[in-house]
């Protein structure tokens, strides 16, 4: 319990405004997320997304993150670029918390013709395998506290989710982490309802 020292309570008020404000941002975050009003969308070459998260993410990675890009032949797609740049950013991020000392990222895009998959690979410490099943859930992280909210993926997960794609992922503790995310190249990339004959 807390002792009746008023450091303590005081300093459990500052962490407990701390966590408040933070909520309240991330709330206003999903708010904001969640109106993907498809006025936005715009045809979009997928490799500028992927250049400009590298730029915001240049102060995670800093020098000691090699980034090697490997980009496909891909038509652009329609798609909202804030959004998705939020979504790589977020996995540059991660993938940078992920080597410690230095290492490796890989972009990779590639299209089989009906979807167009990005690949982020790093060479990082990789996620436990009781966690994998998880780390799409709301709150849940791997970080050491104060370090993530635990939200960036799941918020990941829905954007690519209200594209009509979806996001992969395989992990070998030690070796490295893989996300792909998968995203259809027409908006009514959906199956249509089978028609009865």
């Amino acid at each position: 319990g807390l002792s009746g020292e008023p450091g303590d309570l005081a300093k459990l008020f500052a962490d407990t405004q701390f966590g408040i404000r933070q909520i309240s941002e991330l709330v206003l975050n999903l708010k904001d997320f969640s109106r993907l009003d498809r006025a936005a969308s715009a045809d979009v070459d997928i490799h500028e997304c992927l250049d400009s998260a590298l730029l915001l993410a240049r102060n995670v990675l800093k020098n000691r993150v090699e980034v090697v890009r490997q980009y496909g032949e891909v038509p652009r797609i329609s798609c909202m670029p804030s959004q998705l740049n939020q979504v790589f950013l977020n996995m540059l991020t991660n993938a940078a918390q992920a080597m410690e000392g230095g290492g490796r990222v890989l972009l990779k895009t590639e299209t089989d013709g009906r979807w167009l998959r990005i690949v982020v690979q790093d060479t990082g410490k990789g996620i436990p395998e009781d966690a994998l099943p998880r780390i799409f859930d709301p709150f849940f992280t791997t970080k050491p506290v104060g370090q993530g909210t635990g939200l960036g993926l799941s918020i990941s997960y829905q954007i690519v989710q209200q594209h009509g794609g979806d996001i992969r992922v395989t992990s070998q503790p030690g070796k490295g982490t893989r996300f792909t995310v998968q995203l259809p190249l027409r908006a009514e990339a959906a199956p249509a309802p089978e028609t009865l004959q």
